[in-house]
C-alpha cells in the first residue's frame, strides 16, 4: 500500500478533489495519518513565502523519507498567480511534478506509483 499525505499551500481545489478521486479509485493507494507516515509527500498549490517556510519544517521533520511530487501547475511554476511553485524555491527539492490545471486524477495515480516505485529503489 503506499500512503500519500496532501500538503495544500494555497490552492483553488482543483488539484485536490483530483487527487481525493485518485486515492479513492486506487487500492493501493491510501491517505497516511501524518506527514512521518507517508510514502510520498504531495503539494497543490502556489508556493508562498509563509508556505516554503511551513514545508521547509515538514521536509526538515520527515527527514527526506517520502519524496515530493509537485501536482498541478501552481505547484510547478505560480501559474496562474504568476509565480510561486517550485521553480521559485531554493532549498526546496523537488523529486517529480505533474503539470496540469488540474491533472486528470489517472494521472495522479500513475506519478503517486511511478515516484513510489523510484524511491523504492
Amino acid at each position: 500500500m503506499i500512503r500519500v499525505y496532501r500538503f495544500n499551500t494555497g490552492s483553488c481545489g482543483g488539484c485536490d478533489l483530483e487527487i481525493i478521486a485518485a486515492v479513492s479509485n486506487a487500492a493501493d493507494i491510501a491517505w497516511a495519518a501524518s506527514p512521518q507516515e507517508a510514502d510520498v509527500l504531495l503539494v497543490t498549490g502556489p508556493l508562498t513565502h509563509s508556505a516554503k517556510a511551513a514545508l521547509t519544517v515538514l521536509m526538515q521533520e520527515v527527514e527526506d523519507h517520502a519524496p515530493l511530487l509537485a501536482v498541478g501547475q501552481c505547484a510547478i511554476d505560480g501559474h496562474p498567480f504568476g509565480r510561486g511553485g517550485f521553480v521559485n524555491a531554493a532549498g526546496l527539492t523537488v523529486q517529480a511534478s505533474l503539470d496540469g490545471c488540474p491533472p486528470e486524477h489517472a494521472r495522479i495515480i500513475e506519478a503517486i506509483r511511478a515516484i513510489a516505485r523510484n524511491n523504492n529503489g
